[in-house]
């Protein structure tokens, strides 16, 4: 069974009781819920950092400040909870107020039904897990595209690399045919397997220098 946790912040313990037993009367074989409370935002605040919260029902109007501007703060410390605006005002301009400022959704308090209750947290909840993961498979894009750049230029370095390791094996051979001191010849011949090591090297990082994208 999958548990959500959810927090109801409004400053009247009746409203609190009764998201409570909405949610309990709403749990099944595959959806249950654990819900906490708080009477004002600075509350809620404290056990957004104490505890892992999917989904806060936030009250439009209490105490200590707006729903709207709480759900801001909450978006500074907490930006993948799903928040919905409870009002008491089912105004349209509260509904663009409410979204403008964070909220995933807002319900209207008289209104709420066990079902659209249900409805309205899980859907909340789903678009930020979607978020999420649009917000990951863009970490894993833009990580894929420094890879692809990184072994490009990987791939441009060993070829520009390859050609003046090219010529220095070149004319260590011709000088170690000149040269007739054993001592120097000894010499050459260090510089010649430094030269080839090299060369070798270049070829086994040019094998990996084309990009291969993953399924």
């Amino acid at each position: 069974m999958k548990t959500y946790t959810i927090l109801v912040v409004d400053d009247e313990p009746n409203f609190q009781n009764s998201m409570k037993r909405l949610l309990h009367l709403m749990q099944d074989d595959a959806t249950g819920f654990n819900v906490l409370g708080a009477s004002g935002g600075e509350e809620a605040l404290k056990l957004l950092s104490a505890e892992t919260v999917d989904c806060v029902l936030m009250d439009y109007q209490m105490p200590g400040g707006s729903g709207t501007e709480w759900i801001r703060r909450i978006r500074e410390v907490n930006n993948h909870v799903a928040v919905i605006m409870v009002t008491g005002l089912g105004s349209e301009q509260v509904a663009v107020e409410a979204m403008k400022s964070g909220a995933t959704d807002y319900l209207v308090k008289g209104s709420i039904t066990p079902e659209n209750l249900l409805r309205t947290i899980l859907t909340a909840v789903q678009t930020v897990e979607m978020k999420l993961a649009l917000e990951k498979q863009r970490e894993k894009l833009m990580d894929a595209e420094r890879q692809r750049v990184m072994i490009e230029s990987l791939g441009a370095a060993c070829h520009h690399l390859g050609q003046p390791a090219t010529v220095i094996s070149a004319y260590l051979h011709l000088m170690k045919r000149a040269e007739t001191s054993p001592e120097r010849k000894e010499m050459i011949d260090n510089c010649l397997k430094a030269a080839e090591s090299m060369g070798e090297i270049l070829q086994k990082l040019q094998a990996v220098s084309e990009y291969r994208t993953e399924p």
